[in-house]
């Protein structure tokens, strides 16, 4: 943090207690080495969380994987059961936060070129604006909602949500991620209706805990499993196990430790209506059982500890600028002791790392040309699959040859259909999941990334063209034509009167005998016509409606093909750039540090040397600041 902020803080803060003041007085030194080390950049950290000294309210993040009950909980702690989106995720790049207002509003917040822009809605239009599945075009550019509502929990405490984590990795992760940066708190959310605890999470658990001291786990939905005990011994042995095999340290460790709260919103909500009808001794024993009352305590007790929480979180800070600045001393001590051969070959080290950086930008363009086609692909086998489907319903069309058969098929129809895109829906999304997934696979392999996660699980069958063939107009029927097929009809009656009465019938049996005959004849190719005319619009409607689908289908995966790409792309040029401005930088000191002579190296070497010391003293100070936090802390990290 900077000295004078670090000044005008301490001054702030001379009745608080002695770890606080001292972890402060320790951030400034760390703050004062990074500037005088050149690395305003590390300084920068520090003074990001002196700002947040002033902010009066505990930030909590939520998070966890998709469907583990997260927005009703907290809809559940708020008592506004319908207040943000439940059994829809929260958008990738988007949070939704809850804090103290005099009364309910809700403001969206949206990224307008380099600026944030805010947006009042109403609550109603909450999922429009921030659920996965709400409207894409308000869904653009929002980066969170912020709501504001009376409730005495929300006194000093900002409870926010944020995406799953496991449905798309980089995405989701950077939102969740981002938000940690600013939280007091993390309540990992783990549902006892599913599956334990998944690697994938344990993962996301191992870098939060790098960024978060207090961390406590929420085990959701424990209304309805008989068996959350057990679930929850063997949440705690995958959590043990894991910790066991991670090579991150007390931090990860801190973990096996962290309590666990057994939470019920469906019983919330019970006895929330149990209260409202005054029945107050069964409203007062649900919400026990719900666990939310514990919960909200443990809420409390963060936003009261919010100081030493945030301690926690600049020492964690200072340790890191510590580090990286212990690296590049180091660094720059050997290389101002090494001979001007040796220095020449690690300059030569950064310009063959230059040059691989470079093959693979070209690398990149390569398999950006290869991804055009990858949409191409899933094109064809979007339409390949849904042709596949159309020819049993293209089959029964001959056997239509009444009315009645007619509306018999046609009252099936949209169920029928809908049943069959269904099927469909999920074995294309499982097939084009993995072609995705090997084409994003190895192209960030290629760039010397991790692979990222993709799950087409959560993205939804289209509705349009279910909707268009259930709200189909009625087939018109086909009136009789009499210029058509009366007067061809009429025709034949009078011809087939005279030829009767010709071959000597008598005249009167030929009258009647000819216009019989040739009704019937007439009507019989009158329904015969009829029935090809109704084949052929059914036809025509079962082609439009896969087809329509076949279009809404591949336009859905289009989109979902592209935010993936997007995403790779982000983290790919995010990877690029850090590599170049380190080779940037480590080519700048080894050219200036080869050019100089030797009474310049040697004072490099000093300065190397003093800030190694300082650096080293520090971090000891460092270590009895984590014992004395840990001790202040432990109520609200251990079970």
């Amino acid at each position: 943090m900077a000295e004078a902020t670090g000044r005008d803080t301490m001054s702030a803060v001379r009745d608080r207690p002695t770890v606080v003041q001292a972890l402060l007085e320790h951030a400034n030194q760390v703050h004062a080495l990074a500037k005088r080390a050149g690395r305003d950049d590390l300084a920068g950290v520090l003074a990001a969380e002196a700002a947040r000294w002033k902010d009066v309210t505990a930030t909590i993040v939520v998070a966890g994987a998709q469907k583990r009950g997260k927005s009703r909980m907290l809809n559940a702690l708020v008592d506004r059961p319908e207040l943000l989106p439940v059994d829809v995720d929260v958008a990738t790049h988007t949070y939704l936060a809850v804090r103290r207002g005099p009364e309910l509003s809700v403001v969206v917040r949206r990224r307008s070129g380099e600026r944030i822009a805010n947006l009042p809605i109403t609550p109603e239009d909450i999922v429009d604006y921030a659920s996965a599945l709400g409207d894409p075009d308000k869904r653009r550019d929002v980066v969170g909602v912020e709501i504001a509502m009376e409730h005495p929990l929300l006194d000093g405490v900002r409870l926010v949500d944020t995406p799953g984590v496991d449905s798309l990795t980089v995405g989701h992760r950077h939102t969740t991620m981002a938000m940690l940066q600013e939280a007091d708190a993390l309540l990992f959310a783990v549902s006892a209706q599913d599956q334990p605890i998944l690697r994938h999470e344990l993962e996301f658990l191992a870098e939060a805990a790098q960024r978060v001291e207090v961390v406590a786990f929420v085990l959701t939905m424990v209304e309805d499993s008989s068996s959350w005990h057990t679930l929850l011994e063997e949440n705690r042995r995958r959590l043990a196990d894991f910790v066991g095999q991670s090579t991150d340290g007390a931090r990860v460790r801190r973990l096996l430790s962290a309590p666990w709260i057994p939470v019920s919103a469906k019983l919330a909500e019970a006895s929330a209506a149990r209260r409202a009808l005054g029945q107050l001794e069964r409203a007062d024993a649900l919400w026990e059982r719900s666990g939310m009352g514990r919960l909200a305590d443990y809420i409390r007790s963060c936003a009261g500890d919010r100081e030493i929480a945030r301690c926690a979180k600049v020492l964690a800070g200072t340790d890191s600028v510590l580090r990286a600045i212990t690296v590049a001393e180091q660094d720059r001590l050997v290389a101002a002791t090494e001979s001007r051969d040796a220095l020449q070959e690690r300059l030569e080290e950064v310009e063959a790392a230059g040059r691989d950086l470079a093959a693979r930008v070209r690398e990149r363009r390569r398999f950006a040309v290869e991804q055009q086609f990858l949409g191409r692909d899933v094109a064809t086998m979007v339409r390949a699959k849904l042709d596949e489907l159309r020819r049993p319903y293209d089959a029964a069309v001959p056997g239509l040859t009444n009315r009645a058969r007619v509306d018999e098929f046609l009252s099936g129809l949209p169920e029928s259909v809908e049943l069959s895109l269904q099927a469909a829906w999920a074995e294309l999304t499982d097939q084009i999941q993995d072609v995705a997934a090997r084409a994003l696979t190895e192209y960030l392999l290629a760039m010397g990334l991790d692979p990222i996660d993709i799950d087409l699980v959560t993205l939804q069958l289209p509705t349009t063209t279910r909707n268009r063939l259930a709200n189909r107009p009625d087939a018109p029927g086909h009136r009789f034509d009499m210029l058509r097929e009366g007067v061809p009809g009429i025709t034949m009656a009078a011809s087939l009167t005279t030829m009767l009465a010709a071959t000597g019938v008598l005249l009167p049996i030929a009258l009647i005998a000819g216009p019989v005959v040739a009704a019937g004849v007439t009507w019989r190719r009158h329904q015969y016509e009829q029935s090809g005319r109704s084949q052929a619009g059914i036809r025509q409607l079962i082609a439009e409606t896969f087809n329509a689908a076949a279009t809404e289908m591949i336009t859905a995966l289009d989109r979902a093909l592209a935010r993936w790409r997007g995403e790779a792309e982000d983290a790919v040029e995010e990877s690029m750039a850090a590599q170049r401005r380190e080779a940037e930088s480590r080519r700048a000191e080894l050219t200036a540090l080869s050019a100089r002579d030797a009474t310049a190296r040697r004072e490099a070497a000093k300065t190397a040397q003093d800030r190694l010391a300082t650096a080293k003293r520090l971090m000891a100070q460092a270590e009895q600041l984590h014992a004395e936090l840990s001790e202040r802390l432990r109520p609200l990290t251990t079970a």
